[in-house]
């Protein structure tokens, strides 16, 4: 006990000569979680893990996406039902240390989708926690979460929320901002170093700005990147549908604008039903499905800021098809069931406009980003009104856009 106390003091009083300058890395790290479910659920309290993934723009101010599962099991009997949560967070540190920290933003919950009676909510989430440092590379993270949906799938119940506990450990990469402070040189030796030919360290204060200038090398550029994310969507059959997305895409810069095209591909965790009135009048409730979304965009952003840390909004068109449409008629004639399949694949495919809003990253000829996408809604298209998309991910400058002038001999 005596060994353990004098750890414990040791940790926490060595924390406080730790650098707390973690701005531009990356947090990487896994935790164990106790799970306290909405009693309509009538699931019990449960044991669970799951990882996250953050980055710290300055000292104070970081995004975060995180996952966990677990498999809780009913009050009433019956097999262990397995439960996911993701979600992505604006962090807030504070403190002398940036050890104490607020996240909130948006979360997605499965509550067993595939099978029947399971579902999904969407919501938001709150957390106060705090981090342990161990050094400057290494701390142990303790989190208090709740998580609220206003409207909740569960049948009988118009909202919900649970509550979670973490520990676990987290990681520091990268090389971080670290300024490199000069000391003052007289002015009679700054000029015997200028006549000699050398170069004079800059002075600098402590700190330096946070918000750096982007270089102007961004402009003129072309960037190719990866994204991914989650697509969020509904039908008139199914409720809201939380789906894996992944793709690619093309910038080229201007000055404070940017031409975007991209290629996305959705794979869903299990297959989207819609209903379709037949030929001959009969209904059969989710008689059309597809398991598959594909999405080319086209558009223009702006980068209005200028800043290596900066917002980026903008908008443009979108060809969004749906694949490996499938119809079930039982009972149909032959004819019916080839106007169903007709009907289905007829509303497979359509065009539509959306909208963009993110932050911007840049690290040299690599830049971060994490957006948002608001795709708008069509008519007898298989998925109903709008769309949502959450992203993020990396692009890379290959190159200048602009061709140079030279002289010819």
């Amino acid at each position: 006990m005596r060994v353990a106390t004098v750890i414990g003091v040791l940790l926490l009083g060595g924390a406080a000569t730790l650098s707390a300058q973690h701005a531009h890395q990356f947090e990487i790290g896994g935790f164990g979680t106790f799970t306290r479910f909405d009693r309509a659920f009538l699931l019990d309290n449960q044991i669970g893990g799951g990882g996250r993934l953050g980055f710290w723009i300055t000292d104070g101010l970081g995004i975060e996406g995180d996952g966990l599962y677990m498999r809780p099991h009913p009050t009433g009997g019956g097999t262990d039902v397995p439960v996911w949560f993701a979600s992505g967070s604006l962090v807030l540190n504070f403190g002398s240390e940036k050890s104490f920290y607020l996240l909130g933003g948006y979360s997605a919950m499965d509550f067993n989708s595939g099978a029947t009676g399971g579902f999904r909510d969407a919501g938001a989430h709150a957390a106060l926690g705090d981090r342990i440092y161990i050094s400057d590379r290494a701390a142990l993270r303790v989190e208090g979460r709740a998580y609220y949906a206003a409207t909740t799938q569960l049948p009988g119940s118009k909202w919900a929320g649970q509550l979670v506990g973490s520990a676990g450990l987290s990681f520091f990469l990268g090389p971080g901002r670290r300024e490199k402070i000069y000391p003052e040189i007289p002015k009679e030796r700054r000029d015997s170093i200028v006549a000699a030919g050398g170069k004079v360290p800059e002075t600098r204060a402590p700190g330096g700005p946070t918000y750096e200038r982007r270089s102007s090398d961004w402009q003129h550029k072309w960037y190719w990147g990866g994204q991914g994310g989650l697509l969020v969507f509904r039908t008139n059959y199914d409720s809201y549908s939380f789906e894996p997305t992944f793709g690619g895409h093309w910038l080229i810069t201007g000055k404070r604008t940017a031409l975007y095209a991209s290629y996305e591909q959705s794979f869903f965790i299990s297959p989207r039903h819609v209903t379709f009135v037949q030929a001959d009048g009969g209904v059969s409730p989710g008689n059309v499905q597809f398991n598959n979304l594909r999405r080319i965009m086209v558009g223009v952003l702006a980068f209005p800021a200028q800043l290596r840390v900066e917002p980026f909004a903008g908008g443009g068109f979108a060809i969004v098809e749906a694949l490996n449409v499938e119809t079930s008629c039982s009972g149909c004639t032959p004819s019916v069931a080839a106007q169903l399949q007709d009907d289905a694949d007829n509303a497979a495919t359509k065009a539509f406009f959306w909208w963009m809003g993110g932050i911007d990253i840049k690290q040299g000829r690599l830049a971060l980003f994490g957006h948002y996408i608001l795709t708008s809604s069509a008519a007898s298209f298989l998925i109903q009104g709008t769309t949502h998309t959450f992203q993020g991910g990396v692009r890379y400058s290959l190159g200048s856009s602009k061709e140079g002038i030279t002289d010819r001999q």
